[in-house]
């Protein structure tokens, strides 16, 4: 009792030397013995008692947090992306609209400037994630904070996590002139570059290759491989190859080299040709010992990123797919370790190196896409990461006319030919936005963890998405433009653009009626009329192509539409309740013998043909054309053809007159379906 009735004790707190060096403090008074040690004035604050938040402040933040509840639900609850957009502004709305109080600390203020700082955070990641939402053009990401500069000025790139950040720069008033003057300069400098090259081809060799077959080789790569990715930048590497700098580095020449001798039909690469590790051998083999003998994959460059791009696709295509895959991924890599995927402010002076940069990220963003395709792997670049701008400033092969390569050397009979507007740049940028589309497709229904719910709910969106990138479509990338007299007038990377287009239909619409675990109780009849209209679409497309090009020099791009095709008509042909059954046979023969035409320059393709054979085998479909018919006639009309001269010389009264171009099918009745896919993947299927 006498304990409870003495004097209360108070509390003792430390000194102001002693919480400042986080010690225990003895509270003595006038001075602690750690202050007394140290011969420091020992100081004591009074500090008077914290206020109680008062029921108005209380009040206010269960108000505030009632209304983040209620928005975050309403975030949760948004089905679909409109809803989304829907719930973000009209917060904002309410945030804006709302009257502040003139005192910054009264009760209530902080509601709503909460919120919407909310909005602003939730606004920042939409927009980062919109890329997947929708394929049109966004704003350029602003950069700046990603972005570092060294003591010798070298620039940088990090995370947003980082601590080395510079200051958000400022955008210019006259950013839009200097784009302007700028594109004029590229522009300008491509012409010029172009002056260049009869003084390049004025050199004797380059690496050790006689000038006459280097000259022939990129003039293979310029007329076929560089208009459908854009990786190489013409005017950069013509100027370094003179001049010396990074662009005219070996291993890139040699690489570009190695990817045109396929093409050749000359008769050094000619004897090669059923051997595919015999074409261009003495290039592959230079290029694998530069990386050996240069420590290649250790020194990140443009010029190596771009080398191992074309040396992975090609060694794809032959069939490596391993070694392609391993070289693709190293290619991958430089990207992000030299900043690619983050699109910088530069000089005027660097506007060449920008481009270039900028070409070689887009060109790597559909490499990457199509091998995941090809090899059902994941892919390498996320939408989340890649803030680049679509807008290319060098149009000089926008609206240049486009001709089949004449090889000089052959001695034939020069004739009148045909020329087709390339543009290779609008081109370019609609396969990058399709590619776009194709990681959705991907992400949505072929990777590990896809599900029925979210395939059926993705299905629709996605369609749409592509029904807007078609109805998008310049008009001059159209095929069946009204303003058009014939479809004669598009050249090889167009045709090639709409190939990709309807085989991404077929990859997104054929899940949902497969026996997988995609399908649903009751499959969507529509889902695969869309799969056989596009398998029709495809064929008829790459009838043109052949009739107007031969397949002698088309891309594995190619091949792969055809082999998708191939899966639908296969099983329209098997189907015995369709009246058009003898039509699909017919179409199925014909994709045959055109794979069979594509494999000389692709020896992969050799594969997706052995896949159809089999699947026509488990189906009971015979055809009529046998193998060695099939490459005995491939190699009389390739003879033909060049003796002849008439590749890309066809009137457009014969564009319909080869078999399969003008089918008019009509899907089987789905009820009849009960089948698999798992011995025709076409995602995955080289593995």
């Amino acid at each position: 009792m006498s304990d409870r009735a003495g004097p209360r004790k108070t509390l003792i707190r430390s000194c102001e030397f002693c919480r400042a060096r986080k010690v225990r403090c003895d509270g003595r008074r006038p001075s602690c013995k750690t202050c007394c040690d140290h011969g420091r004035d020992c100081v004591y604050q009074i500090a008077s008692p914290k206020p109680r938040p008062t029921k108005a402040v209380i009040n206010a933040l269960r108000s505030e947090n009632k209304r983040l509840l209620s928005f975050i639900q309403q975030l949760e609850n948004a089905a679909t992306p409109d809803e989304l957009w829907r719930a973000l502004h009209l917060s904002k709305v309410r945030a804006s609209t709302t009257p502040q109080q003139d005192n910054p600390t009264s009760p209530g203020h902080g509601d709503d400037e909460g919120i919407a700082d909310t909005m602003d955070k939730l606004s920042a990641k939409a927009d980062e994630s919109e890329l997947t939402e929708s394929v049109s053009l966004q704003p350029i990401f602003d950069s700046s904070s990603y972005i570092s500069v060294d003591e010798s000025g070298d620039l940088n790139t990090f995370g947003p996590s980082s601590a080395w950040q510079t200051i958000p720069l400022t955008p210019s008033s006259s950013q839009s002139a200097a784009t302007v003057n700028t594109q004029n300069a590229l522009v300008a400098n491509a012409a010029l570059s172009r002056q260049l090259e009869p003084r390049l081809m004025a050199l004797n060799d380059l690496d050790g290759v006689p000038m006459d077959l280097a000259a022939h080789l990129l003039e293979l790569h310029w007329n076929r491989q560089h208009h459908t990715f854009l990786l190489t930048y013409r005017p950069a590497i013509i100027r370094d190859l003179y001049n010396g700098g990074e662009f005219g580095s070996k291993f890139l020449l040699n690489s570009i080299f190695a990817c045109a001798s396929k093409f050749s039909t000359r008769p050094e690469f000619r004897e090669a040709l059923g051997n595919s590790q015999a074409v261009g051998s003495r290039f592959f083999q230079r290029c694998d010992e530069l990386i050996t003998k240069d420590n290649i994959l250790l020194t990140p460059s443009l010029a190596t990123i771009v080398g191992l791009l074309l040396l992975g696709s090609t060694y794809v295509a032959r069939g490596a797919t391993t070694k392609g895959w391993l070289l693709t991924g190293y290619a991958l890599r430089m990207i992000y370790d030299l900043g690619l995927h983050i699109e910088r402010k530069t000089p005027d002076d660097k506007a060449i190196e920008e481009e270039a940069r900028k070409r070689i990220f887009w060109g790597a963003f559909v490499c990457d896409k199509l091998q995941s395709l090809y090899l059902g792997r994941p892919f390498a670049i996320k939408l989340r990461d890649a803030h680049v701008s679509l807008e290319f400033r060098d149009i000089m092969e926008e609206n240049e006319l486009w001709t089949p390569y004449e090889d000089l050397s052959m001695h034939i009979e020069k004739r009148s030919r045909p020329q087709y507007p390339t543009y290779s740049v609008s081109c370019f940028k609609r396969l990058c936005l399709l590619s776009k589309i194709m990681t959705r497709i991907i992400d949505e229904f072929y990777v590990v963890g896809a599900t029925v719910e979210n395939a059926q709910s993705s299905l629709r969106s996605i369609d749409d998405l592509l029904k807007e990138w078609e109805e998008n479509l310049p008009e001059g990338l159209r095929i069946d433009s009204p303003s058009h007299s014939s479809i004669v007038s598009h050249a090889p990377n167009v045709l090639c653009l709409h190939i990709t287009y309807h085989a991404l239909r077929i990859l997104l619409h054929r899940p949902l009626v497969a026996d997988t675990h995609l399908r649903s109780a009751s499959p969507p009849e529509s889902s695969w009329k869309q799969c056989s209209e596009a398998a029709e679409k495809i064929t008829q497309i790459v009838s043109l192509y052949r009739q107007l090009f031969t397949l002698r020099g088309a891309p594995y791009l190619v091949s792969y539409g055809l082999y998708v095709a191939c899966t639908i008509h296969a099983r329209n042909a098997g189907s015995n309740v369709n009246e058009m059954t003898n039509e699909y046979r017919l179409a199925l023969e014909r994709n045959l013998y055109w794979l069979e035409e594509l494999a000389v320059p692709n020896p992969a393709v050799a594969k997706t043909i052995s896949i159809i054979r089999n699947l026509m085998s488990a189906r009971g479909i015979t055809l009529h054309l046998n193998h060695e018919d099939i490459r005995i006639a491939a190699e009389e009309d390739l003879a033909s053809t060049e003796e002849d001269h008439l590749v890309g010389d066809v009137s457009s009264d014969t564009l319909c007159t080869d078999t399969g171009a003008g089918l008019s099918m009509e899907p089987f009745l789905f009820d009849e379906w009960n089948g698999s896919f798992s011995d025709d993947l076409i995602y995955g299927f080289m593995e």
